[in-house]
């Protein structure tokens, strides 16, 4: 069974109902700042190889966390992702591998367009998660980086695969929401506590499983402040806003 519990970065939490002002442009330059776009696209869609998701990838050199950088640099090695994937029960790991270098932004675009989710979404969701920040712990230590990828539900050990190496970790996340829109995760109406019948074609209760471990519920964790975090950062566009962007650099 797999199951997720995330925790959101202080400061997202803390400005969650802050008033935002209007976000400026990203920095512009030889190479286009705004970023390719990518629609949540049909149930059984995809994915995309690692290599074409790359191709389509709008590069620049805008951000906002230079601390990631050793993180959105690394690959993981051959033997980390078989040791990982022997332990997994994720239905599309097959297709995860993380192989992909770029900037912080790029690195989400990247998963989006191999995964098929609309990209300014994986944007907020990494806004409400980590604050786009790869050393973000949650759940007491237990959930890691831009998507707090989770142990032991995700990952093992120590983690390392999902804490050091920020595109597997957006790949990972890129693909779970995918297995559960696809409707593959069919154990999801085999437990209690879901508040629908699990589904395919619903991204909300999708996101929502990854936070709760169950389908529009349980009650006692319910998912809609969740949802609303995500979609209020999402109309935002927090990512362009000084705020986010000044927290990367103090």
């Amino acid at each position: 069974m797999t199951r997720a519990t995330v925790t959101a970065g202080a400061l997202a939490l803390a400005l969650l109902a802050t008033a935002v002002a209007a976000p400026p442009s990203l920095p512009t330059g030889p190479a286009k700042a705004e970023a390719r776009y990518q629609k949540t696209m049909p149930v059984g869609w995809g994915p995309r190889s690692s290599k074409a998701a790359a191709r389509l990838v709008k590069r620049a050199r805008w951000e906002p966390r230079p601390g990631n950088r050793k993180a959105n640099h690394r690959i993981p090695p051959k033997r980390m992702l078989k040791a990982w994937r022997k332990r997994s029960d994720m239905p599309y790991k097959r297709f995860v591998n993380g192989r992909f270098k770029g900037t912080t932004d790029e690195i989400i675009q990247w998963a989006s367009l191999k995964w098929g989710i609309d990209t300014d979404t994986m944007r907020a969701v990494a806004a409400v998660e980590s604050w786009w920040d790869m050393k973000t712990l949650g759940d007491n230590g237990d959930s890691f980086g831009l998507y707090q990828v989770r142990r032991p539900y995700h990952c093992w050990g120590k983690c390392q695969i999902a804490r050091y190496y920020t595109a597997f970790n957006a790949d990972y996340y890129g693909g779970i929401i995918r297995s559960y829109y696809d409707g593959t995760q069919k154990w999801l109406n085999t437990v209690e506590g879901n508040g629908k019948p699990y589904r395919a074609g619903d991204l909300q209760g999708s996101m929502g499983a990854w936070y709760s471990g169950r389908w529009w519920g349980p009650p006692e964790r319910p998912i809609e402040p969740y949802l609303e975090a995500i979609e209020q950062r999402r109309s935002e566009r927090i990512w362009k806003h000084p705020d986010f962007i000044a927290y990367g650099r103090g």
